[in-house]
């Protein structure tokens, strides 16, 4: 029920912090239900790394207790996420992630239409 959520919801409702070429969103209430995997838009950001919780207040519990199990020898070679990955290009629509990703100079008109 839980990837079912994720494949929906986190389609759906919270906040896009990056312009990812789907509709991907943040939702702190499914990052606290599924330990970490309802900070969706940031995992389609950046899928690399087992860290979806890119901020110190995203609490993303799988990725602690994989940092726990690093430290035990259980899991290695982590990937954490870069630091130039971290800065946001932020998308408040689908509309604007798609105008950005076509207009590479960033000029919208008003509307996020290309100017």
């Amino acid at each position: 029920h839980a990837t079912l959520a994720i494949n929906s919801l986190a389609h759906r409702f919270g906040s896009r912090r990056y312009a990812t070429r789907d509709d991907s969103r943040n939702n702190f209430w499914l990052a606290l239900l599924t330990l970490g995997e309802g900070w969706h838009n940031n995992h389609h950001h950046y899928a690399a790394s087992a860290r979806q919780g890119f901020r110190w207040w995203e609490v993303d519990i799988t990725w602690y207790i994989l940092l726990g199990m690093e430290k035990l020898g259980w899991v290695r070679d982590l990937r954490p996420v870069p630091t130039h990955k971290l800065n946001p290009e932020v998308a408040s629509t689908p509309k604007a992630a798609t105008t950005a990703a076509l207009d590479p100079t960033g000029q919208t008109d008003e509307t996020g239409g290309v100017a």
